[in-house]
């Protein structure tokens, strides 16, 4: 079985802390890095030859939780992967996970950095 494994996810800025969350919402800063990191995961297409490789991407969100701007600030040197990894991006916007937070600390979770490396269960 396939999976992606986000590496040093989600550098922001703050934790998550928020009261009168929703279910699948973040309540921490662990919770918030699982759910983005398992709907980024759920968009990422795995191939065996990917093995052993990683990207740092970095995106934006505007106010809807939506992707606005991204860039590859690391390339993986695979078209391939890199091309993926921005579909997987794309893929899973909005991150509607975190509108929950409070204006202020959703704010401050508006620019999203990660490392995306491929793993695979079984090798």
């Amino acid at each position: 079985m396939r999976q992606i494994l986000m590496l040093a996810a989600l550098n922001f800025l703050v934790g998550c802390a928020a009261t009168n969350l929703k279910p699948d919402s973040c309540f921490d800063m662990e919770s918030c890095v699982e759910l983005v990191t398992n709907k980024l995961s759920s968009n990422f297409p795995a191939d065996r030859k990917f093995k052993g490789q990683e990207i740092k991407i970095e995106f934006f969100l505007n106010d809807n939780a939506e992707v606005i701007e991204y860039n590859i600030t690391n390339e993986s040197g695979i078209p391939e992967l890199d091309i993926a990894a921005i579909k997987a991006v794309t893929a899973s916007s909005p991150f509607n996970e975190l509108k929950v937070l409070p204006a202020d600390v959703f704010n401050k979770f508006k620019h999203v950095k990660l490392t995306v490396a491929p793993t695979f269960e079984g090798l």
